[in-house]
């Protein structure tokens, strides 16, 4: 493989390694501010696509995309006249529709996939390398950087080590993991990269379960059964020998953490049979919200219910719960689009499962954790999920081109 020169490298390649450098920094200094430095990059990245072209509105999901951004950036206006200040939408804004620069990204990054995932992986993969090192070595400064970003309560080691935070916080941490998961399967399916592919899959999968995040585990479970299932048996990519292998080698990992660190395996247990009683107590909170709403068919306007509205007077936050949120900020029209967008995908994407079954398993991981988190409102998560609708749109635009040249071929026959 040529070695890539510099000068070759795309911003939104590298965004998640820049991202984690700004998050790193952020431990030694008080003035480095990962949010505002990763909006930057986001703008940047916007610049860089317009610069080469890359910026296509031609497809009813490109259209509906751009209503989408155009609705929520209206929405500032019913978000004033609720009483709430301007400052509260900008940083919302930059949080979950500025990511949107990444359907572009998916849109026309399609012919170079491969790198692209390589370099994703490979953000992925540093979080979990510096966060693994931390949760090990549990320096001071690392303990005092979680307090001050608020990811842990108590600064020592025995709290901090109740979940693996990494330097982002355990929900994104979890999240990421479970779409390394899913990416990695992409090269798990090329008979020359499978060997790292399973090694990738399988060490994403452990760091999902180190995370302690509910939803992050549960999706981990889903992925690894929707890609065993695809790759094994529907696309049939791999022969069904290997999976004996796999679960051979599950089994036995099983037996000796069971005898090592016997509680590891009653903590995951635990975490998980927790999970309905997590729901119903978080959907007493989901109906006060959906009954304060502003206006039904607006919406309370973006960033209203999110923790940038915390402590303004008439807010009601939705700590967890990022589809209930998304509702009651945009209300019955802006969700209303934003579904249609979901809908299209999953109902003419099942075709061609075998080139996006990747995409497909992030969106849906999206929706699943995004029941019980606000996965939808990080600068970490918001951009995978937008690339996977860009790659989804991309695949559907290119075989509607492949279907008029056939109707073409038809017609000059006849």
């Amino acid at each position: 493989m040529k070695k890539l020169k510099l000068q070759q490298i795309r911003i939104y390649e590298v965004y998640y390694i820049l991202v984690m450098l700004g998050y790193f920094l952020t431990m030694f200094t008080t003035q480095m501010h990962p949010g505002v430095f990763a909006a930057v990059l986001l703008l940047c990245i916007a610049v860089e696509l317009l610069c080469r072209k890359q910026i296509k509105v031609n497809t009813t999901i490109d259209y509906l995309v751009v209503l989408y951004l155009l609705y929520n950036l209206l929405s500032v206006i019913w978000l004033k006249a609720s009483g709430l200040p301007v400052i509260i939408y900008v940083e919302e804004f930059s949080n979950s529709m500025l990511p949107i620069v990444f359907y572009m990204v998916g849109r026309t990054v399609s012919v170079e996939i491969d790198r692209f995932y390589k370099w994703l992986l490979a953000g992925i993969f540093s979080f979990s390398i510096v966060g693994l090192i931390m949760y090990i070595t549990a320096p001071q400064i690392f303990l005092d950087y979680l307090m001050r970003m608020q990811f842990i309560s108590l600064a020592d080691a025995s709290t901090m080590r109740i979940r693996m935070t990494s330097l982002i916080g355990s929900t994104s941490f979890g999240y990421l993991t479970v779409c390394g998961m899913l990416i990695s399967a992409w090269f798990l399916a090329k008979e020359k990269k499978r060997t790292v592919g399973f090694i990738l899959f399988f060490m994403n999968g452990v760091f999902a379960f180190l995370s302690n995040q509910r939803s992050a585990m549960v999706a981990a479970i889903i992925v690894f059964a929707y890609v065993n299932f695809l790759i094994f048996f529907v696309l049939k990519m791999i022969q069904k020998k290997y999976l004996f292998w796999e679960v051979g080698g599950i089994a036995v990992a099983f037996c000796g953490l069971s005898v090592v660190y016997f509680d590891a395996i009653l903590k995951v247990y635990h975490r998980l049979v927790s999970l309905p009683g997590a729901i119903g107590q978080r959907s007493e909170q989901w109906v006060v919200a959906v009954n304060t709403l502003y206006s039904n068919w607006l919406g309370n306007g973006l960033g209203a219910n999110g923790h940038k509205a915390l402590g303004y007077e008439g807010t009601h936050v939705i700590a967890d719960g990022g589809l209930v949120k998304l509702f009651c900020e945009e209300g019955a029209i802006g969700f209303s689009i934003f579904l249609f967008i979901l809908l299209i995908i999953f109902s003419k994407c099942g075709g061609y499962l075998k080139d996006c079954y990747v995409e497909i398993g992030i969106i849906s991981i999206t929706i699943l954790q995004s029941i019980g988190s606000n996965m939808l409102s990080f600068q970490l998560t918001t951009p995978i999920f937008w690339f996977a609708v860009g790659r989804c749109a991309y695949l559907l635009a290119m075989q509607r081109q492949e279907y008029a040249k056939q109707e073409k071929k038809i017609e000059q026959k006849l």
